[in-house]
């Protein structure tokens, strides 16, 4: 398998309880992985193990036959914003990484060329950073990402901070690419829709412990409608198992002594009102 965690567990120091609880999945070469699920499931946490920004408390993280022990140039991430240097234009941000990674320059030239025609860009690689679009800053992460050829991309709600229309078209864009070099994806989204979009499988999350609830194949055929009924129920299916983690999750929360307490004085206080009442 070319990606493997296994048991992977996760404990903060400033926290009696974990954020990460034995966490097994495995991911074949050229997969497009979503990882879904409520807020404060750990989603973003396990891809920053997966990344070696933190390591795991127990259990282990193998990529090709590597484990993964810190940072590595196997992988890249794409967060959720762009995080381009203001001072670089746009080739040159792009560029950035393959002068970190030894590249000479004419072939530093050459990569960033071929994926910022690829992400439609290559018309504004001479624009400073502050003179595009948040959707072009998006695209311009994305080469950057792409032009590493990294082992794994990363992809941590890339797209969220943008409005509902450009996330439509980076959308079709992302799946036109990875059709076209099919790299291995761990992405991380609140967008169930996005999910089934994308995946080759959807990684559902619950939380309280943050742990795998399901997995859940996606197979539709590309390019995919999100309008299609077979689409709409697969999102309404995975959306539901979401929303039913969330709402146990905030059942525990507030089922605890105090809430009890004050139930029952609520209780007590209607009770009282009706004696006098009477």
């Amino acid at each position: 398998m070319y990606l493997t965690l296994n048991c992977v567990s996760k404990m903060f120091s400033n926290s009696d309880k974990e954020t990460l609880q034995d966490i097994s999945l495995d991911v074949e070469k050229g997969e497009f992985i979503c990882i879904v699920g409520p807020s404060g499931c750990g989603k973003s946490t396990l891809l920053n193990l997966v990344a070696g920004l933190d390591t795991p408390t127990s259990g282990s993280i193998v990529l090709d036959g590597n484990e993964v022990t810190g940072p590595g140039a196997d992988r890249v991430v794409m967060f959720q914003e762009a995080a381009l240097y203001p001072w670089l234009n746009v080739m040159e941000n792009v560029m950035f990484g393959l002068e970190a990674a030894g590249h000479p320059k004419n072939v530093q030239r050459e990569i960033a060329e071929k994926y910022l025609k690829l992400v439609r860009l290559w018309h504004y690689r001479d624009y400073p950073i502050h003179q595009i679009s948040g959707g072009m800053k998006q695209r311009a992460a994305l080469a950057r990402s792409l032009a590493l050829d990294s082992k794994l991309m990363l992809m941590d709600e890339p797209f969220s901070a943008l409005d509902k229309q450009t996330i439509h078209i980076l959308r079709g864009e992302l799946e036109e690419i990875w059709e076209k070099n099919h790299r291995t994806i761990l992405y991380v989204t609140h967008s169930v829709e996005e999910a089934v979009y994308f995946a080759d499988r959807v990684v559902v999350m619950a939380e309280n412990p943050g742990r795998i609830r399901e997995i859940v194949p996606i197979p539709f055929a590309r390019p995919r409608n999100i309008e299609e009924p077979a689409f709409v129920a697969m999102r309404k299916q995975i959306l539901s198992g979401v929303q039913l983690s969330a709402r146990k999750f905030a059942a525990d929360e507030f089922d605890g002594t105090d809430a009890n307490e004050d139930a029952k004085a609520a209780k007590d206080a209607k009770v009282a009102k009706k004696e006098e009442m009477s």
